[in-house]
């Protein structure tokens, strides 16, 4: 009889623990959104990183609780796990995806401006006189929430990732026979100086939250003689942050010194 009190007691304990795990992991909300939760940094959190696909796993980082972004510092490194398009014998491809975040700077620090860095590579070949193409865009819309901690309304603003090789307006786009290679490495950036941007409105504060939506997209076409591939391998969002206000313990110990100085004073006298 003890022996299956032992046994109920230990089934109930890996049972309760089990729902633990599960209710502190980050989910998968519904078809084609994954979720890794709050991911904190050094002077920023990463609010509610969450990727929307459509599709069966996830794209930017590993599926929810088998790993997923991580902080570095102040940069949310994502590992795109099958972030790729491919297209041969007469066919076409696009895969996109949508990642989201609300970034919030820590006690004393505010956002100045956001750096996001991806990375790739692409392949293009086939029989000569074939026409194939790989293609890589990504666009960017923010929305400043608060300014200097208080809530604010404005208008969302949006930048695209500029490449420095490839056609297009803003690079990217990669066509036999002039671009033909394996493992070719494409990179862009996209930059967005809220600082600049609140003087440009000619207003004072410091932002200390901000929305990010980003969109990317790849896609692949090939004829019966070519084949075209590309992959997203790495995405880096790096936040550049300024100490805006001292902290509770600074101020504290500022304010004593500015206090006693009256004080030697009058001892001096």
């Amino acid at each position: 009889m003890k022996f299956y009190s032992y046994f109920n007691m230990f089934t109930k304990s890996v049972a309760l623990l089990a729902l633990v795990a599960m209710s502190l992991a980050p989910a998968i909300t519904n078809a084609g959104t994954f979720s890794w939760g709050d991911i904190a940094g050094t002077n920023v959190t990463f609010l509610d990183v969450t990727e929307n696909n459509g599709g069966a796993s996830s794209l930017f980082a590993p599926m929810p609780g088998m790993g997923g972004p991580i902080a570095i510092g102040d940069i949310l490194h994502l590992d795109p796990q099958g972030f790729a398009s491919q297209s041969a014998n007469n066919s076409a491809d696009i895969i996109d995806s949508q990642l989201s975040t609300t970034i919030m700077a820590g006690s004393g620090s505010s956002i100045e401006d956001i750096t996001i860095t991806e990375l790739g590579d692409y392949s293009l070949g086939g029989l000569t006189g074939g026409q194939a193409s790989a293609q890589v865009g990504a666009a960017f819309f923010w929305t400043i929430l608060e300014i200097d901690n208080t809530a604010v309304s404005m208008a969302t603003q949006a930048t695209n990732l500029i490449l420095g090789t490839g056609g297009g307006p803003n690079g990217g786009i990669y066509s036999r026979p002039s671009d033909d290679g394996t493992a070719v490495i494409w990179s862009g950036t996209a930059s967005i100086d809220l600082g600049s941007y609140l003087d440009s409105l000619q207003i004072d504060g410091d932002v200390t939250k901000v929305r990010l939506t980003f969109d990317n997209t790849l896609q692949t076409s090939a004829d019966d003689v070519s084949t075209a591939f590309i992959k997203k391998k790495s995405v880096d969002i790096e936040v550049n942050t300024e100490t805006t206000i001292p902290e509770p313990t600074t101020a504290l110990l500022l304010g004593l010194g500015i206090a006693l100085v009256p004080c030697c004073r009058r001892r001096s006298l």
